[in-house]
């Protein structure tokens, strides 16, 4: 015979009696519930986990599922405990928490989210596992586990492993380490990273392995919201974020992943509340960026453009099985957290010490870089030269530059008319979406980067062009 509603109620509370309810810095009520001796988990309290869990331990006792009145009695006590309870307000993480300062912080905490409830506690004295009584870290119901950081062996560099593994050399593995490096860091801004490459260069799965460094996930990339709200939701549910096929995005959308890079304000409405729950976010976010010469021209706002660390990958000369690859980076992940954990507490002991003088992009990103960068294996100057450098910023898709830079290589030499400019652009990029006659590439010629056009009559009618391209002098007669 079910037990009557009164009986329901109080059997919910008798289950919920070892949750400590308490609510975050924003004013959104958790409730923290013991995972072993020395840890615990941490779930909003109108969350669809929290009920899950409360009605199992219900089933346990009374092998019935309590009736929607008794359990929102329930809930609705212990809101009110939660705001007005003994438990003091208290910052709740995904993934990332710290200490101190948010710019100069005294302890960084890196959530390995396992069922021990272990975190990793990095100072500048070093690092070790931990178990979290202390500390709310809150875990989507995507996320996955970290493994366990291992100090390497004498003679292994994981570091080195990783940009061979990726073929990353020279500024695209200083930008890589610098987005990681960032992306350890406990406040913004963060860069936005580009990942850009033709069909078969490692995109997706340089993306999957990136986000499964710091944040893995069972769903690590997705499909770019077409809704600036979507995108900020995504934002409040994890630390890091990462979009597969971007061709062009929308304004509101380029706006939101400006803001989210900086730091946007969210506001979510609460049943039953007059105030809405409000939010400041920043995330670091990679895009995959397929290098298509078949779609139109496209240039993203400068906002967005700014706030972008552009990785260019190379065509794969020789494909491998993915089950090969993963294998070889799942057996690199324990020793790589351990050499990024020993990056995070050089840079919290050497912080207080850079200087960079002006740094035009992400001078907080640059100076924690550079910070870490002994353990990276950089130095400061590669830091500040691979974020000013021009080829850094994301600039768009267009077909006619990158034809134009196939065809005339820096301190080289092109020579003909219009026409045969454009059967050469053809030639090499035939599918490309390029002006279809040669008064439109003439024309299009003086809006191309890296391309410094004049142009001027012959005494026989014809025009000619002269060509300078950036990184050496290329004169172009047509």
């Amino acid at each position: 015979m079910p037990i009557r509603y009164v009986d329901q109620a109080s059997a919910l509370l008798y289950h919920a009696r070892a949750v400590t309810p308490f609510c975050s810095e924003n004013g959104e009520p958790y409730a923290s519930i013991p995972a072993g001796i020395d840890s615990h988990h941490v779930m909003p309290l109108r969350s669809a986990a929290f009920r899950d869990w409360l009605t199992a331990n219900f089933y346990g006792e009374h092998e019935s599922a309590p009736s929607p009145t008794a359990y929102q009695s329930v809930l609705r006590l212990l809101q009110s405990r939660a705001r007005y309870g003994d438990a003091p307000p208290q910052p709740v993480n995904y993934r990332l928490g710290f200490e101190g300062d948010p710019f100069t912080p005294s302890k960084i905490f890196l959530d390995l989210a396992n069922s021990d409830g272990e975190i990793v506690e990095i100072t500048s004295q070093g690092w070790q596992i931990a178990d979290n009584l202390r500390h709310s870290f809150r875990q989507s119901p995507s996320a996955l586990p970290l493994p366990r950081p291992t100090p390497p062996s004498a003679n292994s560099q994981p570091l080195a492993a990783f940009s061979d593994l990726f073929r990353l050399t020279g500024a695209t593995r200083t930008r890589t380490l610098t987005w990681i490096a960032t992306s350890l860091r406990p406040i913004g801004p963060y860069p936005i990273l580009v990942v850009r490459g033709p069909v078969a260069s490692g995109k997706s799965v340089f993306a999957r392995a990136l986000r499964a460094l710091i944040d893995p996930s069972a769903a690590p990339i997705r499909r770019l919201p077409t809704r600036d709200r979507e995108l900020l939701q995504l934002a409040s549910q994890q630390w890091m974020l990462a979009f597969d096929h971007v061709h062009r995005i929308p304004p509101k959308t380029a706006e939101a992943l400006s803001a989210i890079s900086s730091g946007d304000t969210l506001e979510i409405t609460q049943a039953d509340y007059r105030d809405p729950l409000v939010y400041q976010i920043a995330r670091p976010m990679i895009l995959i960026v397929p290098d298509d010469e078949t779609l139109p021209a496209w240039t993203p706002p400068r906002a967005l453009s700014n706030r972008a660390l552009v990785v260019d990958l190379e065509p794969l000369t020789a494909l491998r099985p993915e089950a090969a690859f993963w294998s070889e980076f799942e057996a690199l992940r324990p020793a790589l957290l351990a050499s990024l954990t020993d990056a995070v507490a050089t840079a919290l002991r050497r912080i207080r010490d850079i200087d960079l003088g002006n740094v035009a992009r992400f001078p907080d990103g640059a100076a924690w870089t550079a910070a870490a960068a002994p353990a990276l294996d950089i130095s400061e100057r590669d830091i500040k030269n691979a974020l000013s450098d021009p080829d850094a910023v994301w600039i768009g898709s267009n077909p006619l530059r990158k034809a134009l830079h196939a065809l005339i290589p820096p301190g080289e030499m092109w020579t003909g008319d219009a026409t045969a400019l454009l059967d050469e652009l053809r030639a090499i990029a035939p599918l490309a979406a390029i002006p279809s006659t040669p008064k439109g590439v003439s024309q299009a010629l003086s809006a191309i980067s890296g391309i410094h056009c004049t142009k001027s009559k012959l005494t026989h009618g014809s025009r000619s062009l002269t060509i300078q391209r950036k990184g050496g002098a290329s004169q172009v007669h047509a």
